[in-house]
C-alpha cells in the first residue's frame, strides 16, 4: 500500500473510514453496525493489509472508542483523523471547546497526540472567523495535534477557504457522479499548494451498487446514468467498485481514499480494487459525460430521506 508523509504523519492511499463500526451508516447497509470483535477483524484487516490511516468524528457513535479500545490491545503505527462539532457555541467559548473535545477523542483513543483534527463542517469559519483558526493554530503549537483541516460539506467555498494557507488537509466527497471538482483542477491546484486531499464518498454510499430498479424515488432520476456505467464496467470486465475506485484513484492530487466497509471480506475487495489497471483516457472522459446527466439531489445522500 502506497503512502505519503505529512507533518510526522503517515497516510496510506486507503483510509479506512470508520464511521460504520459507531453507527448502523449507509443506504445499501444491510449489516447494521457491527460488534467489537467484528470491529477488531476489520481494524487487523487493515493493518495486515499496509493502511496507515483510519477517519473517525466525535458525531460517528462510538468509532472512537472502538479505535482506541483496538489501539490499545494493538500497538501500530497509525494516524488517525478524528473531525470535531459545534453546537451554536457563542464565540468567546469556541477556543474551550474546541480543546476540550480534542482532549476527549485524546482521552478516547489512547493517544499523547492527535495526528490530524479537524472542523467537520466548513460553516465554522464563517461562524468563529479567525477566533477558530487561531484555535486550531494553538492546538499545534500545544503539540495535542500535528494537522489540522477542514471537511467540507458545501465545496463552493473551497478556494475562500483553503487560500487562507492555515491548513494541512482537506476532506471532500468526490465520485464518480460528483466531479466538478477533478474537471476544474481544483483538486491538482490544492495539492500543489501542499495540501494533503482526503476522498470520502467515493462509492456514494453504496448506490453505485444499488439495483437500478430498486433505487429511493428521490434518486430514481439516476437509473439511466447508473444502467450507462454498469454497462462500461461488463464492457471493460469490471465490477462497479473497481470502476468507480479506479476513476478516483488515477486522479491528480489525491491523497487518500477515504472507504469504509462493514466486513472485512469488503475491505480485502476494496484493497485489491487498487491494483486494478488504470482506465483509458476515453472512458474516463466517457464516465465525465455520464455525470452530466446527474441530478443535483443524487449528490446530496443526505437529502435522500
Amino acid at each position: 500500500m502506497k503512502y505519503i508523509t505529512k507533518n510526522g504523519c503517515k497516510i496510506s492511499e486507503l483510509t479506512l473510514g470508520t464511521v460504520q463500526l459507531g453507527l448502523p451508516y449507509g443506504v445499501n447497509n444491510s449489516h447494521g453496525m457491527p460488534t467489537y470483535e467484528e470491529s477488531k477483524a476489520i481494524l487487523q484487516t487493515a493493518l495486515d493489509s499496509g493502511i496507515y490511516s483510519f477517519d473517525t468524528a466525535r458525531a460517528y457513535g462510538k468509532s472512537e472508542d472502538v479505535l482506541g479500545r483496538f489501539f490499545s490491545e494493538c500497538d501500530a503505527e497509525k494516524t488517525l483523523i478524528t473531525k470535531v462539532m459545534f453546537d451554536n457555541e457563542p464565540l468567546n467559548e469556541i477556543a474551550n471547546s474546541l480543546f476540550a473535545q480534542v482532549k476527549d477523542s485524546i482521552k478516547k483513543m489512547n493517544l499523547s497526540t492527535l495526528p490530524c483534527v479537524m472542523l467537520h463542517r466548513e460553516e465554522y469559519i464563517d461562524t468563529y472567523g479567525a477566533a477558530i483558526i487561531d484555535a486550531m493554530y494553538e492546538l499545534k503549537k500545544e503539540g495535542l495535534v500535528k494537522n489540522i483541516g477542514i471537511s467540507f460539506v458545501d465545496k463552493k467555498n473551497i478556494d475562500r477557504i483553503m487560500d487562507k494557507g492555515c491548513f494541512d488537509c482537506i476532506q471532500i466527497a468526490q465520485n464518480i457522479f460528483d466531479n466538478n471538482e477533478i474537471k476544474s483542477g481544483q483538486i491538482s491546484r490544492l495539492a500543489d499548494s501542499d495540501i494533503a486531499v482526503f476522498i470520502r464518498s467515493v462509492y456514494l454510499q453504496g448506490l453505485f451498487f444499488m439495483d437500478t430498479n430498486a433505487l429511493p424515488i428521490k434518486i430514481k432520476s439516476a437509473k439511466h446514468a447508473l444502467d450507462k456505467l454498469h454497462k462500461i464496467a461488463d464492457e471493460q470486465n469490471l465490477s462497479m467498485s473497481q470502476l468507480a475506485l479506479s476513476f478516483m484513484r488515477d486522479t491528480d492530487g489525491i491523497a487518500s481514499l477515504v472507504l469504509g466497509c462493514e466486513t472485512p471480506s469488503q475491505l480485502l475487495d476494496s484493497v485489491a480494487n487498487f491494483s486494478t489497471p488504470a482506465l483509458s483516457e476515453k472512458i474516463r472522459c466517457a464516465i465525465l459525460e455520464i455525470s452530466e446527466e446527474i441530478e443535483p439531489i443524487v449528490i446530496k445522500p443526505w437529502e435522500w430521506k
